[in-house]
């Protein structure tokens, strides 16, 4: 009787123990060692001063500035270029065979390893890659422009990493929305601009809020790329590795807790603006 009942909640198990156990648990680990003066579980003294040094430090303002400020333009980049091209499979390829083609090539970038496919930019943006020989053929620069090294290269970098996580939510929403909708609005004389804006974009806010979420918590948890694309920019993932390598785990366990504070913050904010539930209803 009781399987009978709640069987179907058994499912849940593994799915709930493994995310108890490799989320959960660790997350309480960091916020607890972020409390401490020094890493220790004999006997650990808890105190505040961690939380106190990161406020009052005078870099903090500039870090959560590269930080965030960094992450959402990436994000904002990413729906630019993302949502024409999820609007463009959606709506302009009629054939379903020629969409699953066409995704199944997005997907390719992806079977080859991020080393590679981060090195790739040195012949592109370097100083005598492609982009600076077209600039010279062209005459608009005599000499090559130093475009490797800078926030605009991690921009370009994140963009290409991550266009995927965007276009594919916003596809999903966007071939969920009723064509009866579009068409009653069309016949019905409206201008294309708002059929765009009060239909189509509108009902794909879920879909653009999910896409969204994923390249904000992809950029704000990476580290290695702007360290080693960015020229120098300082962000919080950075100084997480930083201090975590010389073994100054309270400190490091204190800006990961702060990260993750304001993550979930600005995600808070996000979903209760859009409802995602919509994009699986």
């Amino acid at each position: 009787m009781f399987i009978q009942r709640y069987g179907k909640y058994l499912l849940l198990l593994p799915g709930i123990i493994v995310t108890g156990f490799f989320l959960v648990v660790p997350v309480i680990l960091i916020v607890v060692v972020s409390f401490m003066q020094y890493f220790t579980m004999k006997s650990p003294t808890l105190t505040l001063q961690n939380y106190i040094d990161f406020i009052t430090s005078p870099q903090t303002p500039t870090i959560l500035a590269n930080t965030f400020g960094m992450s959402i333009a990436a994000s904002l980049l990413t729906l630019l270029v993302g949502y024409p091209a999820a609007y463009f499979l959606a709506f302009r390829i009629e054939s379903v065979k020629t969409r699953n083609y066409i995704i199944s090539l997005l997907l390719v970038p992806f079977l080859i390893d991020w080393n590679a496919r981060t090195i790739a930019w040195i012949p592109i943006l370097g100083e005598y890659g492609a982009v600076n020989y077209i600039l010279q053929i062209l005459n608009i620069t005599r000499e090559p422009v130093p475009l490797l090294f800078s926030r605009w290269t991690l921009l370009i970098i994140w963009l290409q990493t991550n266009i995927l996580f965007m276009i594919f939510p916003i596809y999903l929403a966007l071939i969920r929305i009723d064509p009866d909708l579009i068409n009653a609005a069309r016949v019905l004389k409206a201008p294309p601009s708002k059929v765009f804006f009060n239909i189509i974009f509108k009902l794909s806010l879920p879909g653009v809020a999910v896409g969204f979420t994923f390249v904000l918590v992809n950029t704000l948890g990476d580290y290695i790329t702007p360290a080693l694309w960015a020229g120098g920019i300082q962000v919080l993932g950075l100084s997480i590795a930083s201090f975590a390598a010389n073994f100054v785990w309270p400190y490091a366990a204190t800006l990961s807790t702060v990260l993750v504070l304001i993550a979930m913050a600005v995600l808070f904010i996000l979903f209760k603006l859009v409802d995602i539930k919509k994009l699986v209803e």
